[in-house]
């Protein structure tokens, strides 16, 4: 496969708290910069053209690249979901709207749901950005009232984008920004031919970050094993008794840490809440 010049990047919020944006904009191996000005050979050329909460343009101007996307005319580009899928008619029956991204050329409103739908058709690639666009995450909390759900339940399990790749999942509330760095570089570098299609798990998850559990990578997991348990909040003992998650969650953070290597849910004393996983945050 011949390299392309460009490869564009199209952000688009949902039903979301952008706390996502903010992980990402806080890596750094890579980091944002790096995956915009070239740091990886391979994956030069990157650039983000939409997204809502640090790009320049705004209003008409801004929506043209979407716009220009959604018939074909950007070339290969990444889609990135911020943010749960809301069930459009659910809202429609009382008259509103359950996320919007823009207007028509007529002034009408155009659901988020609608942009999905048109972008998914020439996208290169999907990716979902935290748990909210992985799994429906806290959109999708029992009751549920705007009937939100994930981008793999929404566009099926068995949705492929026009490269034959299907939706990878980055969950997390919010993901990690490494691990959206690393993916969006995995990606870029999948489109242009350079590596082969992310190995992904039954939630099509990568293999290489979701691969072991928050447990197995928690620096508490010894004193599992030694039987030393925390009763209280505060004790430096495994806190599988204070309802820690991590041996059913999918997660690297208690080894990697957070920001720069530090941080961590457990590494700093709260246990695992399972936010990686798609019952989150019911169960």
């Amino acid at each position: 496969m011949s390299e392309p010049e460009k490869i564009h990047v199209i952000w688009l919020p949902g039903q979301a708290c952008t706390g996502c944006t903010v992980s990402l904009l806080n890596a750094s191996h890579p980091s944002v910069l790096d995956l915009l000005t070239g740091f990886i050979p391979q994956a030069a050329g990157v650039t983000l053209d939409y997204h809502a909460t640090i790009m320049a343009p705004w209003g008409e101007e801004a929506m043209k690249t979407v716009e220009a996307a959604e018939r074909g005319e950007l070339g290969p580009f990444v889609l990135i979901l911020e943010g749960a899928i809301p069930d459009e008619t659910l809202a429609k029956a009382s008259g509103g709207y359950g996320g919007v991204v823009g207007e028509d050329e007529d002034g009408n409103p155009v659901t988020f749901s609608e942009r999905v739908d048109r972008l998914a058709k020439t996208a290169a690639a999907i990716v979902s950005a935290g748990t909210c666009a992985s799994f429906g995450g806290i959109p999708a909390g029992k009751p549920n009232p705007t009937g939100a759900m994930g981008a793999m339940e929404y566009l099926g399990k068995d949705w492929k984008s026009a490269l034959g790749i299907p939706v990878i999942n980055v969950p997390g509330c919010p993901s990690h920004g490494e691990h959206l760095a690393e993916v969006l570089a995995y990606a870029v570098l999948a489109v242009r031919g350079f590596l082969p299609l992310p190995d992904l798990d039954s939630q099509n998850r990568p293999v290489f970050l979701f691969n072991h559990t928050a447990h197995e990578n928690c620096p508490r997991a010894g004193l599992f094993a030694d039987g030393k348990n925390s009763h209280e909040v505060g004790e430096p003992y495994c806190m599988g008794l204070l309802g820690c998650k991590g041996p059913i969650s999918h997660c690297d953070v208690p080894r990697r840490g957070y920001i720069e290597g530090v941080g961590g849910c457990p590494t700093v004393g709260s246990p695992c809440i399972g936010c990686t996983e798609p019952a989150f945050p019911d169960a």
